[in-house]
Order: C-alpha cells, then sequence, then structure tokens
C-alpha cells in the first residue's frame, strides 16, 4: 500500500496523463488514423479496427509511463516522463522530426522571426560593458551609437552593478518603447545620452554584400529568413551600381530556413514559368509545384554559386534549380543531402512539433536526399569522414544544355575545389574564446590609439597588414590578462591571428559586414572561383 504523500503524488500524475492524453496523443492519434495510406478505399470498419489499435498502443504506454513514475527505483518527474516518452516516438522517425520545448522553440523562431531590443552586441571588458556590434539599420545604429562605446547606464542604473540576465531584460523589454542609454566614448569629454527605441529585430541573412574586384560581386548568404529575397534586391543594386558584371553567390554553411524564401531567391535567377521545385508527401497539401515567375527577376549576369557539406536545405533549393537550368556554376564541394520539408505543429503550452512531411525534388526530378546512414556517420566523424563525391548508385539526369548532374546524396558540384577548412589549434581557441575578448580589445586600443588607418574600407582590405610589431603587441596583451602564451604558440597561429585581428579591426571601423569582408578577401576558394567565370559565361551565351 502506498503511503498518503505518494497516493497524492500519483494521482497527480494521473491527472497530467489524462491531460496530456486528450490533447497531444490524442491530436497524433487522430491524425494518424485519419491519414493511413488509402483512406479513401477502406470501408467505416478498417478505419475504427485501425484507431482502436492505436488506442490500445498509446493506453499500454500510459500505463508504463504510471508505472515508471511509482516504481522506479529513482523518482522521475512525471514531465520528465512525458518529454522523454515523445522524444522515444519521434526517434524512430528522420533526424529532422523533433520535439520542441516552449524554450526551445522561442530559440528556434528567434532565429526567423528575430527578437525584441535595440540591435546591438555587447560584451563586458575590463569591466566596462562595450559595444562589439551594431545590427545595420537597427535602433542603435539609428541613433549613432558607434561599435566600441562603453555603455555607463542603462535607465539610470550602472550596469557594472547588473548581471547579464537583467542587462539583457532591460535592453530587450516591450517593443515600441525608448530606453535611455548613457555612453562614454573615447575622444569626447562628456558622456553622451542616447534614447533608443526598442523594436522588432531580425538579424540580416545577408551579412555580406562586396565587390571583389573590377567586375566580380560576391554576396554571402548566411541563411534564408522572410526578409532575404528582399535583402538579396538590395545587396544585387549596390553591387550593380558599382559595376558588377558577374556574381558569386555563396551558400557555404548555409543550412536553409524559410522554405518560401529559397523559393523567393532562386525565382529571382529562374525565367518565369520554369520548376522551381516540387514536393511529394503522404497528405494531399504536401505535395506541390513551385513555377518561377518575372516579377522579381535580377538581371541575367554569369553567376557562381558556392556550395560546401554545410549547404543544406533551402539553400540546397536554390542550388539545385540554378544547376538545373544551367542558370549558373556550381562549385565547391558535395551539399549535405537534406532535401525534406518539416511542418511546424505549434501546442498550446508552447512546444512544437517540427515533423516531416514531403520531400522535395529539383526540377528535373532529383532527389537529393542523403542516406540516414551516412548522416550518423558524418555526425560521428565529421572531420576525418568522407564520403565520395559521385556515388554508384547516383542517377544520372541531363541539363537542357546537355550537362550531365546527379542526384541522391547531396549536390554534386559542376567543379569541386578542396576543401579550406582549417583545425583551430588549442592554442589559437584558448585565446579567441577567451572570456576576456583579447581580439576585440587589441583592435579597440589599436584604433584609438592609430590614426594611420585608411579610412577607405575598399583600401584597408587589399592594404593593411597586420605586421609583426602588432603581433608582439597582442601576445603582450594576452599576457596582461593573465593567459599564458609562449612565443612558439605565436608563431604557429600567426597565419590565424593575422586574420582575426584584421577582421575585428575591420568590425570596430566599419560594423560587421566588414568583418566578413575581410574573410572574403583572404578566401582561397572565392579567388579561386574568379578563374571559372568563363565557363559560367558560356551557360547564359
Amino acid at each position: 500500500m502506498l503511503h498518503g504523500a505518494a497516493v497524492t503524488k500519483y494521482e497527480k500524475f494521473m491527472f497530467k496523463m489524462k491531460k496530456f492524453f486528450k490533447s497531444k496523443v490524442f491530436y497524433i492519434l487522430l491524425v494518424f488514423s485519419i491519414t493511413i495510406p488509402g483512406i479513401f478505399f477502406i470501408g467505416p470498419d478498417r478505419i475504427i479496427y485501425a484507431a482502436q489499435q492505436t488506442y490500445n498502443k498509446w493506453m499500454i504506454l500510459t500505463m508504463i509511463l504510471e508505472k515508471v513514475e511509482r516504481f522506479y527505483v529513482e523518482e522521475k518527474s512525471p514531465d520528465e516522463l512525458i518529454e522523454n516518452g515523445i522524444r522515444g516516438i519521434l526517434s524512430g522517425l528522420d533526424g529532422h522530426s523533433v520535439y520542441l520545448t516552449p524554450e526551445e522553440y522561442t530559440e528556434w523562431k528567434t532565429r526567423f522571426e528575430g527578437y525584441h531590443g535595440i540591435g546591438l552586441k555587447y560584451n563586458v571588458i575590463d569591466g566596462a560593458l562595450v559595444v562589439t556590434s551594431l545590427v545595420n539599420g537597427g535602433p542603435s545604429d539609428v541613433a549613432g551609437i558607434e561599435v566600441g562605446d562603453r555603455i555607463i547606464e542603462i535607465e539610470g542604473q550602472n550596469p557594472q552593478k547588473l548581471v547579464l540576465e537583467e542587462i539583457q531584460k532591460l535592453l530587450a523589454a516591450q517593443s515600441n518603447s525608448a530606453i535611455n542609454l548613457v555612453i562614454k566614448r573615447n575622444g569626447d569629454p562628456e558622456p553622451l545620452i542616447f534614447y533608443v527605441k526598442r523594436k522588432q529585430i531580425l538579424e540580416e541573412s545577408i551579412p555580406c554584400a562586396c565587390i571583389l574586384n573590377d567586375t566580380s560581386g560576391y554576396i554571402k548568404i548566411a541563411r534564408f529568413t522572410e526578409s532575404t529575397p528582399t535583402e538579396l534586391d538590395m545587396a544585387f543594386a549596390k553591387l550593380n551600381g558599382r559595376g558588377m558584371k558577374q556574381l558569386i553567390l555563396d551558400l557555404r554553411d548555409n543550412g536553409g530556413g524559410a522554405f518560401k524564401a529559397g523559393v523567393a531567391v532562386a525565382d529571382r535567377f529562374i525565367k518565369g514559368g520554369k520548376l522551381i521545385v516540387f514536393t511529394k508527401g503522404r497528405a494531399p497539401r504536401s505535395t506541390e509545384q513551385y513555377m518561377a515567375t518575372d516579377s522579381k527577376s535580377l538581371p541575367e549576369i554569369p553567376m557562381i554559386v558556392l556550395v560546401n557539406r554545410g549547404t543544406a536545405s533551402d539553400a540546397e533549393i536554390v542550388a539545385g534549380a540554378i544547376q538545373d537550368w544551367d542558370r549558373g556554376l556550381i562549385v565547391g564541394t558535395r551539399t549535405f543531402g537534406k532535401a525534406s520539408v518539416q511542418t511546424e505543429f505549434p501546442f498550446q503550452d508552447g512546444s512544437a512539433l517540427l515533423l516531416t512531411t514531403a520531400q522535395y525534388y529539383t526540377p528535373l526530378g532529383r532527389s537529393i536526399q542523403r542516406d540516414e546512414m551516412s548522416t550518423i556517420q558524418e555526425k560521428a566523424h565529421p572531420i576525418i569522414q568522407r564520403f565520395p563525391e559521385k556515388e554508384k548508385s547516383e542517377k544520372k539526369f541531363k541539363t537542357p544544355k546537355g550537362r550531365i548532374v546527379f542526384g541522391g546524396g547531396g549536390i554534386t558540384p559542376d567543379i569541386t575545389l578542396k576543401s579550406t577548412y582549417t583545425k583551430l589549434s588549442d592554442a589559437f581557441k584558448r585565446i579567441y574564446f577567451s572570456k576576456e575578448n583579447y581580439f576585440f580589445k587589441y583592435a579597440d586600443q589599436y584604433v584609438n590609439s592609430h590614426q594611420n588607418i585608411p579610412v577607405d574600407l575598399d583600401t584597408f582590405l587589399t592594404d593593411f597588414k597586420v605586421n609583426s610589431q602588432m603581433l608582439r603587441e597582442f601576445r603582450q596583451e594576452i599576457l596582461q590578462g593573465g593567459t599564458k602564451f609562449t612565443v612558439r604558440e605565436l608563431n604557429e597561429n600567426s597565419r590565424q591571428i593575422k586574420l582575426a585581428l584584421k577582421r575585428e579591426i575591420a568590425g570596430r571601423l566599419w560594423g560587421e559586414e566588414a568583418k566578413y569582408m575581410v574573410d572574403a578577401f583572404a578566401d582561397r576558394n572565392i579567388r579561386e572561383c574568379v578563374k571559372f567565370f568563363s565557363k559560367a559565361k558560356l551557360l547564359i551565351s
């Protein structure tokens, strides 16, 4: 017999189980029951039988959860048991069908829907709250706040007396309300007062758009959000105004995002009336075709799409459509191979189910979905594992201009480049990821004490060099911060340190986009891409 306290806990648990069963479980039961293949061709008796069988299994699951809660050797939270049960169900599906807790779902939505705030990032350096980056065109940027500014008051409070969670809460309060900031800026004797209006912030999905040389433009799409198509239009117009005649579209490490945004980006490059992508699923509404229009077309110039193993999902939709229609060259390494579409099912408690409901296919009918076992193997050995660029089981397809392309296991580039991935040494990671923020701190000091830095970003990108004197100063800064860093470690990591310092100095002077520009100008694969524009021109001739 159970003690009174145990009976009370048991009753509470059963109440939660009944509530759970009546909401999520019954909902899933109903969905599975009414979407059984052939539903429209079987009688009501079969439907009732199938539903009863499913119901019986769910009752067994409920009883197992109850027995574990009552008799297992260690006490387990009912909420934890239920959540583990949900994740156990989904573990038998593909790796992209997942359950998100309310906290995880909120964080997931932030990537695509943004957050409330004033559009700046900060870090604590030598006890001061220092602005380290600004969202381009965000409230803080518009108000006149600059990278390197010290925030000495937030709504009359000293940030040095607040924990980071309290600071974040102040900055990210209700949208459309104003916040009072007092700033100390180097060179200004008196503090500056800013009234900044909070708003919904959606970080840019295109962090960089620049001219590499007289005619070659470069656009980096980091992810796909609702604003990506509009951002692309603006980036293209900016580069077009600077004389761009050919384009490198960088989709490396772009894991996707908003499906329709990927379709809309492809629509900018594919002629109206042509198929961009089609999906197939079990439910009728999951089978659709997405056609290109002429409403938002961009000028047809030679184009190279740069991809790698991190290129996935919506980024593969764009690359696949461009390759299938001979619109541009795909250059790099084989893409990830995620050709599945996830549908979002939010629940009343703020959690959500992301369920794979369809697979997409390129215009030629290629499925680029990678074998699930290959994905598991690569997760276990992300660096040393190497998969063949062309597998024997792949189907061959022919483009309108007679080029052979392949299906299955990601998109095979037209031109394969060696990966430029460089493994970071432990010594470099020790200083780069240090809470002391050594790189930004040195860049801030350097900018404040040197007046001979090129004021023109283009000149900085091509001419500015981090010299040996700067490296020695940087090491001294590290030692003063209490971190051990030998001369040998400095020499062994000098190339990476020089690049990181140049990035931070550029970011300190011109913002986040300048950091990406430094990376682009130093990237060997981007420089190689320029050599292949003669081949890209043949595709649109």
